[in-house]
């Protein structure tokens, strides 16, 4: 069976004045980081201007299907560019130091002049087979698509270590900060009840692109993002992602999320014996309330002492405490990512097995014979978090290979779909990876207990 890694922090105490230090020479000895970012959306552009004046990088190149929003997305970063058309050109600009902007990412991945591909597509089969060619040719991975993640991420981590390669969720999102936080509680003893973020925007389940896409001009969204926000798949494809990586589950299908300022939070998610909603420790959460744009950690320790300290440092009578970062800074933090999976070869968040959680589309109208699925943002469907044990028994289909779905008979309202339900795309890369893990899962090579372990 495959087993999680053994860890290799990249030296934890002191990372950000590592990772400062490391870049620093990088700069001065004229040997940046050279990135290449596919995506050139809200995250990706934001990204790019990061990584065009952070030292010890260099914006490499910028891709997009649309390639004048990459041209664009390297003006704003004040960054001259060279639009190519081929890729041996690509590859000779990049080789001259030269930035270049593409619609074609293939052309990019292994290139000279390329040593980390940032993925912020945000289409879950768009990362899948770029993270599938990067990994064949052993180049580092860096995603913001946690939607994809979240459906075939324990296969990639697990191919991407079998490779010696990189596969990473970047930093700077909820659930990379969670897991950061999960992580540094367990490194000193103390038990997560509870791991959970602030949900940003309402939640509307039948949300659709056409009805807010006035709000979404207003803020500069587009209008499939946004309703991937408000019907509230992202926030289930982020904590299901969470979940793979810190073996973490939902309490219940869909979680709870009530509603909870930062006030309640250690009244509602604790177990129920104590006056909460949890039927037992250890899950993964969202909150409504003034939480957003933070994340937040309940924790308890079985040790008297240990509660008497914490007692002392002002944590609260006990038995259980609250833990809270009240921001993420999105596509500002991912440099950190990147720079871990350069210079250190280390995933910054990965799925360490089988899935523990899946996020399954569920019909948000009634759906008909033939339909054919719009996707994450759309108007067909939304997303909702389970465990996988349950969604393994029940059939119900991850949301990440539900685009492009033909429907072979109707669908109520709020059912989940199953493999009976479609007839999946398989020109998908994402479908076939997804066959793949099944595939592994079934014959118990890619174990879902060890992520359950940490």
């Amino acid at each position: 069976m495959l087993e999680a890694p053994d860890a290799h922090p990249f030296l934890t105490e002191h990372m950000f004045m590592m990772i400062r230090s490391a870049l620093r020479k990088r700069e001065l000895e004229g040997r940046p980081i050279k990135a290449a970012v596919v995506g050139a959306g809200q995250m990706g552009s934001g990204l790019a201007d990061q990584l065009a004046h952070l030292p010890g990088f260099r914006l490499a190149a910028v891709c997009d299907v649309i390639v004048e929003r990459a041209a664009a997305a390297a003006a704003r970063a004040e960054v001259r560019s060279d639009a190519v058309t081929s890729e041996a050109e690509a590859h000779r600009l990049l080789a001259e130091a030269r930035t270049v902007v593409t619609a074609n990412a293939e052309w990019l991945v292994g290139a000279p002049g390329i040593d980390v591909v940032v993925d912020a597509t945000g289409i879950p089969d768009a990362t899948a087979r770029l993270a599938l060619l990067a990994i064949g040719r052993t180049v580092p991975f860096v995603t913001m698509t946690v939607e994809a993640d979240a459906t075939v991420g324990p296969l990639l981590g697990w191919m991407a270590r079998d490779r010696g390669s990189v596969y990473t969720v970047g930093a700077g999102d909820e659930p990379v900060v969670l897991f950061e936080m999960v992580e540094f509680a367990r490194a000193i003893g103390l038990e997560v009840v509870c791991a959970g973020k602030g949900k940003n925007n309402r939640l509307d389940r039948t949300a659709t692109p056409d009805a807010i896409a006035g709000e979404a001009a207003a803020r500069g969204m587009s209008a499939k993002m946004l309703t991937a926000f408000v019907d509230g798949t992202k926030t289930m494809v982020e904590m299901a992602s969470l979940a793979n990586a810190t073996g973490l589950r939902p309490d219940c299908p869909g979680m709870h999320g009530p509603h909870a300022d930062l006030d309640d939070l250690l009244r509602v998610f604790v177990p129920v014996s104590a006056g909460g909603v949890l039927s037992s420790a250890g899950a993964v959460e969202y909150a409504v309330g003034d939480v957003a744009p933070g994340v937040f950690l309940v924790v308890t320790s079985p040790s008297a002492p240990i509660r008497r300290d914490l007692a002392y440092l002002k944590m609260g009578d006990g038995p259980y405490y609250l833990l809270v970062r009240p921001y993420h800074l999105a596509s500002l933090e991912v440099p950190l990512s990147v720079a871990r999976a350069v210079l250190a070869g280390e995933a910054t968040m990965q799925a360490s097995a089988g899935p523990v959680a899946e996020c399954i589309a569920v019909a948000k109208r009634d759906l008909r014979v033939d339909d054919v699925i719009d996707g994450i943002g759309g108007s067909m469907v939304y997303g909702t978090i389970d465990a996988a044990d349950r969604t393994a028994r029940s059939g119900a289909l991850p949301i990440g290979v539900i685009q492009g779905a033909r429907l072979q008979r109707d669908v109520p309202r709020g059912t989940s779909l199953t493999a009976d339900d479609v007839r999946l795309d398989q020109s998908l890369t994402i479908v076939h990876l997804r066959r793949q893990q099944d595939a592994a899962i079934q014959r118990g090579t890619l174990t879902t207990s060890a992520g359950a372990a940490r």
